[in-house]
C-alpha cells in the first residue's frame, strides 16, 4: 500500500490545493482502485487520451463521469491547473511544463492515493521529445533522466541544500512498454533521457530570442551527451519524475516520441498531420499495456 513518508501532516486534514479537492469517503472509493497513472504536459493531449482510452477499454464502468452523462469528468476542474480523468482503473493527468509544475502535481498525486490506499500502482510520463542521434518518429522507454550537467541523478533542493537522488526508471515497467510497442509495430528504444529547466539556452537551441553560445559549442555538448552518456532524447521531466518514483517507492517509466533530431538542427519541419502522429505513438503503447493488464 501507498504510504506517504512525511511524519508533520494528517492525512485526514489535506487539501490537495492544485488537484482542487482534498480527503472525503468518497474520494477514497473513487480512487482506491487506481493501477496506473498517465502523465502528460497539455491538458488537451490528456483530456483527449482520456476519451482515446475509455474506447480503447470499452467504457470501463468504474470511470468517473458528469453526472447522468458518458461523459468523463474533469475531477480537477475547479482547481484550474492541471486536469485529471479516470478511465477504469487508470487516471489521465496533464503536468503542465517542466519539472517544477510536475514536481507540484506528483506531491498531490502521492498524498491523493496513498489516502485512498493504493496498491501496486505504475507511474508513466508520456510526451514528446528531441532526439539526438536517431531517427526521428522513434519512441524512447528512458532508462535513467539526466541532468543538464550531464548528471545521472537528480539534485533536490531543501532548505538551501543539495540533495542527489536517483534517477533510474524501473526496469520491469520499461520491459513491458518495449514489448507492447514491439507488438503494435512501433519505432522503439530503450535510452536514457536528459531533462532541461528550460527549452531553449539550456537544451543548446540556437533559435531562443538570446543565445550566447556558438553552434560548435551547441554540438560538442549534444555529442557528449550521446556519446559518454547514452542520452538519445531530451525534454524537461524525466530526470525529476523518476527521482520522485523512487523516493515514493513506485513504479515509475518516461516514454517520450522524437519530433526530430537535435543533431541536425532545432526545428523540426514536419506537417500538423505527422506531429499528431508521432504525438500519438506513445499514448498507444501505454493504452496497450493498461489494456494487457486488464485483460
Amino acid at each position: 500500500m501507498l504510504r506517504v513518508n512525511n511524519p508533520y501532516i494528517d492525512p485526514a486534514e489535506e487539501r490537495w490545493y492544485h488537484l482542487g479537492f482534498g480527503p472525503s469517503d468518497e474520494v477514497k472509493v473513487m480512487f482506491h482502485d487506481v493501477k496506473f497513472v498517465c502523465m502528460g504536459g497539455k491538458d488537451k493531449r490528456m483530456e483527449e487520451y482520456a476519451k482515446y482510452l475509455h474506447q480503447v477499454l470499452h467504457e470501463p464502468e468504474n470511470s468517473v463521469y458528469e453526472e447522468g452523462t458518458k461523459d468523463l469528468r474533469n475531477l480537477s476542474a475547479s482547481a484550474g491547473r492541471y486536469c485529471m480523468y479516470k478511465v477504469g482503473s487508470a487516471l489521465s493527468v496533464s503536468h503542465g511544463m517542466g519539472m517544477p509544475s510536475f514536481q507540484i502535481l506528483l506531491n498531490e498525486l502521492f498524498k491523493l492515493l496513498a489516502y485512498a490506499e493504493c496498491e501496486d500502482v505504475s507511474f508513466i510520463r508520456l510526451g514528446t521529445s528531441g532526439g539526438l542521434g536517431i531517427e526521428p518518429g522513434t519512441t524512447v522507454v528512458s532508462k535513467q533522466g539526466y541532468s543538464s550537467m550531464l548528471k545521472p541523478y537528480f539534485t533536490q533542493v531543501v532548505c538551501g541544500k543539495e540533495t542527489n537522488y536517483d534517477s533510474m526508471c524501473d526496469e520491469s515497467l520499461r520491459s513491458q512498454l518495449l514489448a507492447c510497442g514491439k507488438r503494435l509495430g512501433t519505432k522503439i528504444v530503450a535510452g536514457n533521457t536528459m531533462s532541461c529547466n528550460g527549452f531553449y539556452e539550456e537544451q543548446g537551441r540556437l533559435d531562443g530570442a538570446m543565445c550566447t553560445f556558438t553552434p560548435e559549442e551547441k554540438m560538442a555538448f549534444l555529442r557528449k551527451a550521446h556519446d559518454e552518456c547514452g542520452i538519445v532524447n531530451i525534454e524537461m521531466e524525466t530526470n525529476m519524475f523518476a527521482a520522485m518514483c523512487n523516493r515514493f517507492r513506485v513504479k515509475g517509466a518516461s516514454i517520450c516520441v522524437t519530433i526530430l533530431d537535435r543533431m541536425n538542427g532545432d526545428a523540426a519541419g514536419i506537417t500538423e498531420a505527422e506531429y499528431k502522429r508521432r504525438e500519438r505513438q506513445p499514448l498507444e503503447v501505454v493504452a496497450e499495456l493498461i489494456k494487457s493488464s486488464s485483460t
